[in-house]
């Protein structure tokens, strides 16, 4: 059998614990082409999401109850579920979605339904499970990587997929010019593995745990900002943080309130403070005032001259 993507095995193995089966170790490192302490790790994360329904027999594992997805799963998770079905193409062929499963969605979707922008559509499975294949065992790759303008190859060392902003992005080291990258993964051609390894710069990692947007910028100091916020909008914020450093430091007599970020790029917040303009004030520092106003000036033109 080929190698099949983390998501796929979980939700097997799942499926499997829920029909009564012993799963060993063993025999399923085998079965799916991986390492044993994989197949552990899906087991440790089976746990961690639904508790424990399982009993360990020396490798084998099997359920003494079953996994009540309605028990576990809110109307949000369901519906994060049903996105990464649609994104991921996950049919009912491959046996990986339940018909219960398939039946709590939709039963959610009677009296739930949320709209965002587009997601990305992942079809590229094969590159998919070698980007995978790659961040588990620190495995150098080569990518060829498409935009509108360039075709360019690079070596690089993956560290995680992000999804960030409807998107989804591999981040890592591009080797040959030793800087951090986003890659948007639907403009990634292909992906090849060297014979090379590398170690995990903790550096790296703990940036990665603070992205907020795909405009962080790794090695740069963080910057704090505040915005004011017009009374008439200021609920939005309070119960919506715009992005994980978000924090409500005052309160005006007006009903105002000052918000406060912290980033590595003043273009993480210019989107959101031009979206919400003239209801919202920079308050520190400058230079993001100045970037606002030289994109606003720019737009402007653009329209006039169009």
């Amino acid at each position: 059998m080929s190698q099949k993507s983390s998501l796929y095995r979980t939700i097997e193995i799942l499926k499997r614990l829920n029909e009564s089966k012993q799963l060993c170790v063993t025999r399923l490192a085998q079965e799916y082409e991986v390492s044993e302490r994989t197949i552990r790790r899906d087991f440790e994360l089976i746990r961690e999401l639904f508790g424990d329904f399982m009993s360990k027999e020396g490798e084998c594992y099997r359920a003494y109850k079953k996994v009540l997805l309605q028990d576990v799963l809110s109307a949000t998770d369901l519906m994060t579920l049903a996105n990464i079905v649609n994104i991921f193409d996950i049919t009912s062929k491959e046996s990986l979605i339940t018909e219960q499963t398939e039946a709590l969605i939709k039963k959610s979707m009677i009296v739930y339904d949320f709209k965002s922008r587009p997601f990305e559509n992942m079809r590229n499975q094969e590159i998919i499970k070698q980007l995978e294949h790659a961040i588990k065992f620190n495995k150098e790759i080569k990518i060829v990587y498409k935009t509108e303008r360039t075709v360019s190859k690079r070596n690089f060392h993956p560290y995680k997929i992000l999804f960030l902003n409807e998107n989804f992005y591999l981040v890592g080291e591009n080797v040959s010019k030793s800087n951090f990258e986003f890659l948007r993964i639907s403009l990634i051609e292909e992906v090849s593995y060297t014979k090379k390894t590398f170690f995990v710069h903790k550096d790296i990692v703990e940036f990665i745990k603070k992205v907020q947007t795909p405009w962080a910028v790794f090695g740069r100091e963080e910057t704090t900002v505040r915005l004011r916020v017009d009374c008439s909008i200021r609920r939005y914020f309070i119960l919506k943080k715009y992005l994980p450093s978000q924090e409500v430091v005052a309160y005006f007599d007006n009903g105002d309130i000052e918000v406060q970020y912290r980033v590595s790029n003043f273009k993480e917040l210019e989107e959101l403070v031009i979206k919400w303009l003239p209801k919202i004030r920079v308050i520190y520092p400058r230079p993001l005032k100045k970037m606002v106003k030289r994109s606003l000036q720019k737009k402007l033109k653009g329209l006039l001259d169009s």
